[in-house]
């Protein structure tokens, strides 16, 4: 998380680092003089922290993971602020209105106002031929033996011979024939795949051209013996075809593949099936829903820890007071999914969340993201909650128990009252001092 310094803070720091400065300035010099044996003025120290002052090192974690916390929050929200140029309302993604004809694989560079009609009138398909079925663990019948040759479009070429007879001279079942006779076409480099299809006890040879496409077509030739009527052609390999209509222009479009670019090449996307569907830009769904569960999460782990920890100082009480009360009724949540349950924590249903924003997208972010809606209103409870002053978000520990030594320990709590008016960084301003601290160690 970057920090931010204020004009008048920044001054604050200069003057506190040189009155720090001067401070060890001083130390140094009359630690020179004691050594040379000269007389030296009391300095007033400035109490330190000793490595076992355990309630002072609970104390310190406490704060800097308040702060921790109540960024996350904060940063969540901004996420979801319509008015943020990088938030999910503002980023665009193209979709399909229908995946079962057209789903959206990627997009380039995606337009405001892309709308795009598209017509799907069939798929792409790759050729398949299958022989007849015989029984898996019958034996070969006798003149079964295979020599047929599978040439593809392309003009690649295997030779398959399959004798009906092992090595052993026993007959070979007609599983065993047909899978050395798919094995031998697998090993070539045809554009053709083959596999064995058992069903019922019964087994068939299929080929399948490796593409879709009426250019990737092949032949069976040959001999066929027990995979008789794979060479006749079940299922023709088809181009896909489709019509694309954009800005009021219909163009007819053929693909050897079901995978097509529209928009000039910024979409790429995959035909499902046969119909029509609407491809356009606008916000994704899927990004918001998760947007409102981080913040969600975020709100609910921030206000557990401040109700863990509201007995260190009435500050902290205070924030978990105002962090535990209901951001909205319960018929706006309800609206964009959102509810409150038993232990009062907040839930998504992501299921809900979905349907608003399909059913009424410019409410559900009105809601959400708009001015005065849910991540608004918690910006404004961080922001009070990141301006309160760390002296009073842990007086209770600071008055609790201490002698006069202790309470000049946690006065440094109390010091950084003076940066608690400059708005949401006021914790981060924390860290700063925290720096320059470390700076003169």
């Amino acid at each position: 998380m970057s920090l931010r310094v204020s004009g008048n803070n920044y001054s604050n720091y200069e003057s506190m680092y040189q009155m720090m400065r001067t401070l060890q300035a001083s130390r140094t010099a009359a630690a020179s003089r004691l050594n040379q044996g000269q007389a030296v003025a009391p300095i007033n120290r400035v109490p330190r922290v000793k490595s076992g002052s355990t309630q002072y090192a609970d104390t310190l974690k406490f704060v800097q993971n308040y702060g921790k916390g109540m960024a996350d929050v904060k940063l969540s929200a901004f996420r979801l602020q319509a008015g943020n140029s990088s938030g999910v309302f503002s980023g665009l993604d193209i979709q399909s209105s229908d995946t079962s004809v057209a789903s959206v694989d990627k997009t380039f560079r995606p337009r405001k106002g892309t709308e795009i009609d598209l017509e799907v009138k069939s798929l792409a398909q790759a050729q398949q031929n299958q022989s007849q079925a015989l029984g898996a663990s019958e034996k070969a019948a006798d003149d079964s033996a295979m020599d047929f040759e599978v040439t593809s479009a392309r003009g690649r070429s295997v030779r398959v011979n399959v004798s009906d007879m092992g090595v052993d001279g026993a007959k070979k079942t007609n599983e065993q024939m047909m899978q050395e006779a798919a094995d031998q076409i697998n090993g070539s480099r045809t554009g053709v795949r083959a596999s064995v299809a058992k069903e019922d006890g019964k087994v068939s040879l299929v080929l399948s051209s490796e593409k879709t496409g009426e250019s990737n077509s092949f032949t069976v030739q040959g001999r066929m013996g027990a995979a008789e009527g794979a060479q006749n052609v079940a299922a023709e390999g088809q181009n896909a075809r489709y019509t694309v209509t954009q800005n009021g222009n219909t163009v007819s479009r053929s693909s050897e593949s079901n995978k097509i670019s529209l928009d000039y090449g910024r979409v790429e996307a995959t035909l499902t099936g046969t119909g029509s569907a609407k491809v356009q830009s606008g916000v994704d769904s899927d990004q918001v829903v998760s947007a409102v569960k981080e913040l969600v999460s975020s709100y609910n782990e921030a206000t557990d820890f401040l109700k863990s920890n509201s007995s260190r100082g009435q500050g902290t009480k205070d924030q978990y007071d105002s962090f535990s009360r209901d951001i909205a009724n319960e018929r706006t949540l309800k609206a964009v999914g959102l509810s409150y349950d038993k232990s009062g924590k907040l839930q998504v249903d992501e299921k809900a969340l979905k349907k608003a924003l399909k059913d009424d997208f410019e409410g559900t972010k009105e809601i959400l993201g708009g001015q005065f809606g849910l991540a608004d209103r918690i910006t404004q409870r961080v922001d009070s909650a990141m301006s309160t002053s760390s002296g009073k978000l842990v007086d209770q520990d600071i008055s609790a128990g201490m002698d006069r030594n202790q309470e000049s320990t946690f006065s440094s709590f109390r010091y950084l009252s003076n940066f608690s008016g400059t708005g949401p960084y006021s914790l981060g301003n924390y860290y700063t001092v925290g720096l320059l601290l470390n700076t003169l160690g």
